[in-house]
């Protein structure tokens, strides 16, 4: 049996680079950059005015002095100097005219009229130049790189990518996907079940998990303890990229998944890894086929899914880690076993902020992961877990 950072590392050495498709940016949202994206200009392409306000020349200003105006400049527009123009009204976004080096806001103006021309007075003591203004290409530079290829698609990253006219990009192909529950005791989730019988979750917990790739399963489906049923789904799976079971992998009589995937001569990786829950885990590959063998309790597919498979799918689509947290424990917590282990807990801020453990009765209990945050991390060298110690925290 190894441990929880050897079984991580076997399998983070396993991730495959998976092919790159071209999507229009309406589909971009939630998919990974397989392309370095750069600046396509300048940005601000020009000095933008930051304010409402005026724009003058900073040698030339002199507070309490009366500027006479006729011009205003919006966003979207652009003006030359008129000879003997000193100062010009504009808006927030507005190009600032070559011969301006300041924008005065509004809120420091006096506004007023004489013989029917506009008037303007500042009240600043003084003023700097470029105040208020956003220099062209203090942002970016025209090349600049922008985005790197691994980068998953954001809010702003969807954003910065429209405002450098990438209508189209290339993205990781998302790989194929079969998922198969096993059991007999597993129904479908649509069917009343008999007293000795359960919903199918585990295919929900996964999908879910791949969906925040934007991986659709091709195939999902459930058999029951049958070597023969298990070995003809099992086949099918294997013609994709990543086959995921959960279920069968124990040492129970009916625990057939290892021995039918020996047969089908796919290779062990390992088998066992000493975290509570999911011990029983499996992995293997044969050829280009990435095979995860998760235990059948709902709370250990959804810890096995977030420590091992959605890593693994990270470091395929050349992605960082999701970043990992100490944060100080709200009560104390004992552990007997030598078990490195994963328990559901939640933010709570007081006077900082704490992770607070959730009730939480194993593997089996359905209700675990509801309204935690993510999971900490009970070490294996560590039996006792004091309050304000610091623990590691996974957000989920």
């Amino acid at each position: 049996m190894i441990s929880y950072a050897e079984a991580l590392e076997k399998i983070l050495k396993e991730s495959r680079s998976y092919a790159s498709e071209e999507i229009e940016l309406k589909e971009a949202f939630g998919r990974v950059l397989s392309e370095d994206i750069y600046a396509d200009r300048d940005y601000p392409p020009f000095h933008r005015s930051a304010m409402d306000g005026f724009a003058i020349l900073s040698r030339d200003y002199l507070p309490n002095q009366n500027y006479s105006y006729h011009r205003e400049l919006s966003a979207g527009k652009s003006m030359d100097l008129e000879p003997e123009e000193k100062t010009i009204r504009i808006m927030t976004g507005a190009p600032v005219p070559e011969g301006f080096d300041v924008v005065i806001k509004i809120e420091d103006t006096v506004l007023s009229e004489s013989n029917g021309q506009k008037i303007v007075t500042f009240s600043l003591k003084d003023v700097k130049p470029w105040q208020n203004i956003a220099k062209q290409g203090e942002d970016l530079k025209k090349g600049d790189l922008v985005l790197s290829k691994g980068v998953g698609l954001g809010t702003s990253e969807v954003s910065i990518l429209a405002s450098l006219g990438k209508n189209k990009l290339a993205v990781v192909k998302p790989p194929k996907v079969h998922i198969i529950s096993t059991g007999n005791e597993v129904v479908p989730v649509y069917t009343s079940p008999l007293p000795y019988q359960i919903r199918d979750s585990n295919s929900y917990t996964v999908s879910s998990i791949l969906s925040k790739y934007k991986i659709q399963p091709e195939l999902v489906t459930h058999v029951p303890d049958s070597e023969s049923e298990i070995t003809n789904q099992i086949q099918q799976g294997l013609e994709a990229d990543i086959l995921i079971l959960s279920g069968g992998v124990s040492m129970g009589s009916l625990d057939l998944v290892p021995a039918v995937l020996q047969k089908l001569g796919v290779e062990l990786i390992f088998h066992k890894t000493a975290i509570k829950p999911g011990k029983p885990i499996w992995f293997g590959k044969r050829k280009n086929t990435i095979v995860f063998g998760m235990p059948g309790n709902p709370f250990s597919v959804q810890t096995c899914s977030r420590i091992f498979l959605e890593p693994f799918l990270r470091k395929s689509f050349g992605q960082n880690q999701i970043p990992t947290y100490k944060l100080p424990y709200s009560t104390t917590k004992q552990k007997k076993g030598l078990f490195t282990e994963f328990f559901p807990v939640r933010l709570e801020t007081t006077d900082k902020t704490y992770l607070s453990p959730l009730t939480f009765n194993g593997s089996g209990d359905v209700r675990a992961g509801i309204t935690s945050d993510g999971l900490a991390i009970f070490p294996s060298e560590t039996s006792s877990i004091q309050k304000e110690d610091l623990v590691q925290f996974l957000p989920w």
